[in-house]
């Protein structure tokens, strides 16, 4: 009998060991690597775009989230789109071909060597930025369009400019503004929740209904509210909702999307935002399954429930505010 309770006991502390061996070999197999941006001349501030998606049914107005980015040697604004859901910053192979191509005093930065880029400079909204070392990606678009004022998409600039910096949305303007610190006039107008900016990934600890976990902020998911579990989607949608089904193209791997309409709200402090629709994805890959279940997260948040208002981002402060 002592002999069977000493195999049980080793079985059940193998098991514990191994769950706390995962739970780390699964932070460290995702942990971004060494920021590679460095921005210089702050305040600025600059005017997003919205790309839409005119794929889906019904048409996505907003779909991604562009930033204005000038290229030296190059006449035409290019933009990158924001991605919080990106721990850094990426290019993409096309773009850049099609750049270098029409223009040449542009290229000797934007030529890849074994994918990646070596310090490429460009200016965001009057800061001065440059990118050390960054992944180029085969996506893209081959041509320039031919409509100058048609945005022409280079990469994804992800959670890297965040680090150590305030970013402020003000999206019935369209604008945006980055920071050293928040400015105060901003602050005491805003109602603010803890914000954690873990393994670059911007974490909220807001409140939902039946809420059990941290929700992301994905600025890319920009086309979805919340994007959650199967099983929280059926808990939070209207009985008997019509549900909007869509393939998604997520870094060229096809998802399928489910979103339904909610009754449910986001609460910030003393703010509430109706959430509107509330959505959950199929087609993930096990690596990411197993991210979502080791980091606890409830959800990811996208642009949409702060559509009308203006947030802020206080990576330093770590706090996240909605502007009153």
């Amino acid at each position: 009998m002592k002999t069977l309770a000493t195999i049980l006991l080793s079985v059940l502390l193998l098991l514990v060991l191994g769950g706390v061996g995962g739970y780390f070999y699964m932070q460290r197999k995702f942990a971004p690597p060494a920021n590679q941006l460095r921005v210089a001349g702050l305040p600025a501030s600059g005017r997003f775009a919205w790309q839409a998606d005119s794929s889906a049914r019904p048409a996505v107005a907003h779909a991604h989230q562009l930033v204005p980015v000038r290229v030296p040697g190059c006449a035409r604004t290019c933009y990158l789109q924001f991605d919080t859901g990106a721990p850094y910053t990426v290019f993409y192979a096309h773009p850049l071909a099609a750049l270098r191509a029409q223009y040449p005093a542009a290229g000797p930065a934007l030529v890849p060597q074994a994918d990646t880029v070596h310090d490429v400079q460009f200016s965001l909204g009057g800061a001065e930025l440059r990118v050390r070392r960054a992944p180029v990606l085969n996506y893209g678009a081959h041509a320039l369009p031919a409509d100058t004022a048609a945005p022409f998409v280079i990469g994804t600039l992800g959670a890297d400019v965040l680090e150590g910096r305030v970013l402020v949305i003000d999206y019935p303007r369209q604008r945006f503004s980055l920071y050293a610190a928040t400015p105060d006039s901003l602050a005491r107008r805003a109602d603010f929740v803890p914000l954690e900016l873990k393994g670059r990934r911007v974490m909220l600890s807001a409140e939902l209904p039946g809420q059990s976990g941290p929700l992301m902020f994905d600025s890319g998911s920009s086309a979805f509210a919340l994007l959650t579990s199967q099983s929280r989607w059926q808990e939070l949608i209207r009985p008997a909702a019509p549900v909007r089904t869509k393939a998604v193209n997520s870094w060229g791997k096809m998802l399928t999307t489910y979103t339904a309409p909610t009754a449910a709200a986001l609460r910030l402090g003393a703010t509430e935002l109706p959430l509107g629709t509330v959505s959950y994805m199929t087609g993930m890959t096990l690596m990411q399954e197993m991210l979502t279940r080791v980091s606890g997260l409830a959800g990811m948040l996208g642009n949409e429930p702060f559509a009308g208002r203006t947030i802020i981002l206080d990576a330093p402060g770590g706090r996240f505010g909605v502007v009153r």
